[in-house]
């Protein structure tokens, strides 16, 4: 089969309105990695990548450039809130040309087999970690190979849908190839964004040390024993794997120098698992002496105990961290057990945010919370913002849990018919999802998570202006990117009321993504 030209496409998508479109343009990491594996072993395949969100490439031109392109095969990779864009592609580059291969892969369809292959315009899915099944699968059909004995694949075959056996996690990701930052538009992710401005994605490590019911993020890096969720079937144990410190660092030197990225946001789903490589890596960053950069990254807030103690933490802030995010998820213990967070406690958690405030004042404190799950009430959701007020915390993110594809959360609802919005475009973490175990209608969950919001805000205007007027420009910068977003998003929540919204919607709609002008040009 001729495979001459692969195309990597992110497709046009409805942006994020609480925050401007520049940080909604992140880089996707997933793409220049695929790139750069298949360019380093398939050199007789041209590869190319089409973001179109940072260079605003609506539907119809992205149809022109398909036409004109004509690539042998294209590949799209995008997690639930997204699947029905990818899907579209697809549909789209079957009407350009119908011999196309068309090769979805992410975490979406890898879990999804059935409910996306049923879909004509799919051929073949890439299943979990993706380069070297897509190399593979390239050289399997170019040879006019049998695709039974590529691992980590599903595909139709004879109108049957067929799974071929789970490949192993890449033991060394050192030898994968660097990602083909050249293939990307590098100066168009948040170029003037306040969030991450000038930002790279970056990875060291992939996989988690825990096994939280509401993330599939572990769940897409771990060992699988079984992962036909769509019929219930899933057993997967957590995996950690890192890149070492040496080729962390070339990645970042060629971020910072080549592309002139100042921002690194950190995709790796634990960062500090692993106390020496942290250090070492801290210390190399130190050693460079790079002006002005900065990073964000998901750290464990048990793992951040173990860091002060060891002064690592110390390091890491000189080095650059400004903004981590911890996942405080509950208020209490029980709670916490309840969602699979192994070793978190309450008094934990409330020690290390006591650290940053006391120690590292410069470092915007951010925690996640998740909301609306089916045992919450309305006195359990209103005490995690009294908790949030307790620990003193810059941005408390109270996220109603969007139990997606891959969680146990999500075979759980589906066994139990919780989920009561089963349209995946709505699993955005703003918009409840699953049914309570208490009584509690989806308004009154909604408008619980929006109090929690209010209340935060509202009730303590000491908090504002003191971060408004915060001696850290980073965290000032941030502050005032809250209070203007806050504004805009209450004139949206009022436009939307005025427009007739059903009740859940008009509570929750103008957080909802929104259509940019450059969609459907």
């Amino acid at each position: 089969m001729k495979i001459n030209k692969v195309i990597l496409i992110r497709p046009p998508r409805y942006l994020w309105p609480f925050i401007n479109e520049s940080d909604n343009l992140l880089l996707p990491l997933g793409l220049p990695c695929l790139a750069g594996e298949i360019r380093a072993k398939i050199p007789g395949v041209q590869i190319k990548i089409i973001d179109c969100p940072p260079l605003k490439i609506g539907w119809k031109s992205l149809e022109a450039i398909l036409r004109q392109e004509r690539p042998d095969m294209i590949g799209a990779g995008e997690e639930a809130l997204y699947s029905h864009e990818a899907i579209k592609l697809f549909e789209l580059a079957k009407k350009v040309n119908p011999s196309i291969i068309t090769v979805g892969g992410g975490h979406f369809f890898s879990w999804m087999v059935d409910y996306t292959l049923r879909n004509p315009a799919i051929d073949v899915i890439v299943r979990f970690e993706g380069e070297e099944t897509f190399v593979e699968l390239i050289k399997t059909l170019r040879g006019n190979g049998d695709l039974s004995q590529v691992r980590g694949l599903a595909y139709k075959k004879d109108g049957r849908i067929i799974r071929t056996m789970p490949r192993p996690l890449i033991k060394d990701l050192n030898t994968l190839a660097l990602p083909a930052f050249d293939l990307m538009p590098m100066g168009k992710y948040a170029p003037f964004g306040y969030l991450w401005p000038q930002s790279v994605t970056l990875e060291h490590s992939r996989g988690c040390i825990d096994h939280c019911s509401f993330c599939s993020l572990w769940t897409f890096w771990g060992n699988k024993l079984k992962t036909d969720i769509e019929k219930g079937n899933l057993d997967v144990s957590p995996r950690y794997r890192t890149k070492s410190v040496e080729r962390t660092l070339e990645e970042v030197d060629i971020s910072y120098q080549k592309y002139d990225r100042r921002f690194i946001l950190w995709a790796d789903p634990t960062f500090n698992v692993d106390l020496k490589w942290t250090n070492d890596f801290c210390e190399g960053l130190l050693k460079r002496k790079y002006k002005n950069l900065h990073w964000w990254a998901f750290l464990r807030a048990d793992y951040l105990l173990r860091d002060e103690k060891a002064g690592v933490l110390e390091k890491m802030v000189k080095a650059g961290l400004v903004h981590p995010l911890i996942g405080v998820e509950r208020g209490c213990t029980e709670d916490l057990r309840k969602v699979q967070k192994s070793v978190y406690t309450r008094d934990l958690i409330k020690e290390v945010f006591s650290i940053f405030k006391r120690r590292y004042p410069q470092v915007f404190r951010q925690g996640t919370f998740v909301t609306c799950l089916p045992f919450d009430t309305r006195e359990s959701m209103l005490g995690l913002v009294k908790y949030a007020v307790e620990i003193d915390i810059d941005y408390p993110a109270f996220h109603p849990v969007a139990p997606v594809p891959g969680t146990y959360l999500y075979q759980e609802a589906v066994k139990n018919d919780a989920l009561e919005v089963k349209d995946f475009k709505k699993y955005d973490w703003s918009t409840p999802i699953m049914r309570s175990d208490n009584n509690v209608s989806m308004d009154e969950l909604a408008a619980l998570n929006m109090e929690l919001n209010k209340r935060y805000v509202l009730y303590r205007p000491h908090w504002l202006i003191r971060g408004l007027f915060s001696p850290y420009k980073h965290k000032r910068g941030l502050y005032w990117w809250f209070l203007r977003n806050t504004v805009k998003m209450l004139f949206l929540g009022i436009a939307d009321a005025l427009m007739g919204r059903k009740k859940l919607e008009g509570i929750t709609g103008f957080m909802r993504l929104k259509k940019p002008k450059w969609y459907d040009t």
